[in-house]
Order: C-alpha cells, then structure tokens, then sequence
C-alpha cells in the first residue's frame, strides 16, 4: 500500500524550497513510515497543492524535505458530488462515517443535531476537532488533494434554513428510487441519526421543499446510507 501524503499548511509553490516538517508529522515520518534521508515523499497543503519532495538530513528529532515537484490541482466540480448533513451519531460510527465521506469526495459535511442525536449541541462541539482531525486522516490516507469542509454541528431548523428550497435531498425510505429523482440543484443529501428523523422533523424537511430518495431495499445504518447516498446521487 502506497504510504499517505503528508499535510503541511502554506506549502511553497517552487521546486527547491527546503520545508521543515510539523512536529507531528515528522513523528510519524520517522517513526511510523521509517522513512530516512534520500527517501521520497509527497507533501500537501489541503487546498489543491501537492509535492513530490526528498527526505533531507536534519537535526535529531526533526525533519525536512526539499521539494522537487509542485503542482496545483484544481477545485474539484461542487456538482459532482453532493455534500452530506448528518444527524450527529456516537463514537465510533460518526468517525467512521466522516472517514467515508472524505474518500468519497464530499466536499461539505454537516453534523445535524435531531430528536435522536446521541449527542447535544455541547457535546458535539467538543467533538468538532476530533472528527476534522479524522478527516485530515482520511485526506492523507486517501490521496486527497482538497479537504473536505466539516462545519460546525446545527439544528436541523438551521439547517433548513440555510439550504435552499430545492438544493437539498432526504434519505428516507419512502422516498423514490434514486433514477426518478433530478439532482439539478440538489446537492446536499440529509441523514437521520440511528433511528432515523422524527415525525415532525420529516415533516418540517418535506414543508421545505425538500424531495426524498430511497437509497435501497433494506433498512440501512445512518454511516453506511451516507455512503450509499453519495455513491447513488454523485455525477
């Protein structure tokens, strides 16, 4: 398996700058990936910048790379693959789901606070940092170029509020199958917490404007529905 890139803020644009590596990052070089002067590298800076770079001599417990070749990736398309609301879950199952979402491609990921989130507003946003923190994982481990958004926990009145009468997509299990529904503008896919939205909260979804899409046959996990969400409604 190819080792991650590693992410370094304000990555320069020439080829010859020598970059001292984040304490952490350098860690796991060293440590972890046992990775010693003259072996290669690739750096990037989360915004579309990545390096082909070479281990350099430092002193003990640092390191540094000289950058050999730099290139600028463009911004993905914002309409190939929809961003993702989440009725916030517990533990494990939220990683995991985050996780996904960054390999997927999700440009945007909002945790939703609903009737049966496992979590309050308070709880999750300490939990904010975390799960950015697994999606810098994820961005490494996957190749990504552009980190995934990962915005701050809101209700679900929020959330309707900020996204447009026709921009934004129910997962529901009443829903039509994923080939009637026109993605023209919808692009944002919301799903329930375990246990799915309540009543009054579909309700308040469907008031919006908002169609819904079935996403199968069988009653899925929320993580995993992200996951078959995404892969059913991207372009």
């Amino acid at each position: 398996m190819a080792d991650p890139w590693i992410l370094v803020e304000a990555l320069p644009a020439k080829a010859g700058a020598v970059v001292s590596l984040p304490a952490g990052e350098a860690h796991h070089l060293r440590k972890v990936l046992r990775k010693r002067p003259g072996d290669e590298v690739v750096l990037c800076d989360g915004a579309g910048r990545i390096a082909n770079a070479v281990l350099v001599p430092g002193e003990a417990g640092t390191a540094a790379v000289e950058l050999r070749q730099v290139r600028q990736l463009p911004r993905p398309d914002p309409a190939a693959v929809p961003s993702v609301a989440l009725g916030v879950l517990h533990g494990h199952a939220m990683d995991w789901a985050v996780q996904k979402a960054v390999e997927l491609g999700v440009p945007r990921f909002v945790p939703v606070l609903c009737q049966r989130s496992q979590l309050g507003r308070t709880a999750a946003s300490r939990r904010l940092e975390h799960w950015r923190r697994v999606a810098l994982q994820a961005l490494k481990q996957c190749r990504r170029a552009w980190r995934m958004e990962l915005a701050a926990p809101c209700s679900l009145e929020e959330l309707l509020r900020e996204v447009a009468a026709g921009e934004g997509v129910l997962a529901d299990r009443e829903g039509m199958r994923p080939g009637q529904l026109s993605m023209d503008g919808s692009r944002l896919l919301l799903v329930g917490p375990e246990g799915g939205l309540g009543e009054a909260e579909r309700a308040a979804v469907l008031r919006a404007g908002w169609p819904s899409v079935r996403l199968g046959e069988h009653v899925l996990r929320a993580e995993t529905a992200v996951v078959a969400g995404v892969a059913l409604l991207g372009r």
